[in-house]
């Protein structure tokens, strides 16, 4: 099993802007619950670094990056802060979500993100990277934006424990490549690649 690679070290700029989100999601989240309010304490560790480590798995030469589900926009903001390079399409069904994640890309600059309230069927376009965070099980994922990832494209997804499971439920629908990482957050997460075959 390979090991975790490292985070990504932030630049002084970056640092600013990861603080800047940590304190706008600690004021919403009072509000519209972005997060599970035990674990706003572990906020770095637990939701920052954990989107952050899908950083090195990304391509350096741009990329055009589908977050599905973002939420509080994790791992989508995390990774338009530490890899702005790219270009990131957040797609989120709940309006007051998507408002947060269009307030906090509008006041740390964000210019390369673009915020879709909206459901994922209804999404055009393809993309080199697609990512999620807890938002459905593998099968419905891959169901579900197949048709939004490019030639060579891959998915990077945060899964817990139950990925295997996920994974065999799989096998018959999918042709499919995957590598993993075991995750930095302590518990049974994985960092997973998947490409189609």
């Amino acid at each position: 099993m390979p090991n975790p690679l490292p985070l990504p070290t932030p630049s002084a700029s970056q640092s600013e802007m990861l603080s800047r989100y940590a304190t706008l999601l600690r004021q919403w989240n009072s509000k519209i619950n972005l997060v599970a309010p035990a674990t706003v304490s572990q906020l770095q560790q637990r939701h920052i670094d954990d989107s952050a480590q899908l950083v090195p798995h990304i391509p350096q030469a741009p990329q055009r990056v589908l977050d599905v589900g973002s939420g509080a926009g994790l791992p989508g903001l995390i990774l338009a802060i530490l890899a702005p390079q790219h270009s990131y399409t957040l797609v989120e069904r709940d309006q007051r979500k998507a408002a947060f994640l269009q307030t906090v890309a509008h006041q740390l600059g964000l210019t390369h993100v673009k915020v879709l309230n909206d459901d994922i069927k209804n999404v055009k376009n393809q993309y080199d990277t697609i990512t999620c965070r807890a938002w459905a099980e593998l099968s419905a994922i891959l169901s579900l934006t197949s048709p939004l990832l490019a030639p060579g494209g891959q998915w990077l997804l945060l899964k817990g424990k139950a990925f295997d499971v996920e994974l065999k439920a799989c096998e018959t629908l999918f042709h499919l490549t995957t590598e993993r990482w075991p995750s930095i957050v302590p518990g049974e997460g994985w960092v997973v690649q998947v490409r189609p075959i």
